[in-house]
């Protein structure tokens, strides 16, 4: 997670009006899993549906090394978002993990099969590959699994900088330049 959102969430914390999945997500991008789980479990009794706080819980327990209990979270989530590149991605690293490698070859395909960044797709493709040889060992599976976990986290970095207001990258003299477009695309900006 950028700085910039890690301090946007830490504000919304302090300022008392973060909601438990809010708070979810902060401690899983910071690494403090527990709380990560507890809070989505939270949400979860309120909204056992949420699909969002499913995946959350999931990924929180992957990252505890609890994959038994974070494929169940993960499987329900994928049954009812099977759009969710993320929960895909982690249903199929639970698999990998648990030496399950059909399953995580199913999971990682049909994660293959949505609208991915190109370089998110290549580093897949390769994982698929490697999934398709005979006899992992333990060493390689961990391999895989976080090189896949640091292309998706680039790819989610990649897009929340994209989608950041473009006032945080332009020089302040650039606003007067044309005061018919506010944030316009600078020569200098792709």
């Amino acid at each position: 997670m950028t700085r910039g959102l890690r301090a946007a969430a830490l504000a919304v914390l302090l300022a008392g009006c973060a909601t438990p999945y809010v708070q979810g997500r902060a401690a899983l991008s910071e690494g403090r899993y527990d709380e990560a789980a507890g809070r989505f479990r939270e949400v979860l009794a309120a909204d056992p549906a949420r699909t969002d706080a499913l995946t959350g819980l999931g990924i929180a327990l992957y990252k505890q090394g609890a994959l038994d209990p974070a494929v169940d979270a993960l499987k329900r989530a994928v049954t009812a978002a099977p759009q969710s590149c993320e929960a895909r991605l982690y249903l199929g690293l639970g698999h990998l993990r648990r030496a399950e490698d059909r399953a995580a070859e199913a999971e990682l395909t049909a994660l293959r099969a949505l609208k991915l960044h190109e370089r998110v797709a290549a580093q897949l493709d390769r994982a698929l590959r490697v999934l398709r040889l005979a006899g992992l060992a333990d060493e390689v599976r961990v391999f895989v699994a976080a090189s896949l976990e640091d292309e998706l986290e680039w790819e989610r970095e990649v897009r929340e900088a994209r989608q950041a207001p473009r006032a945080y990258m332009q020089p302040t003299w650039f606003f007067f330049w044309d005061a018919r477009e506010r944030y316009p695309y600078g020569w200098w900006c792709p």
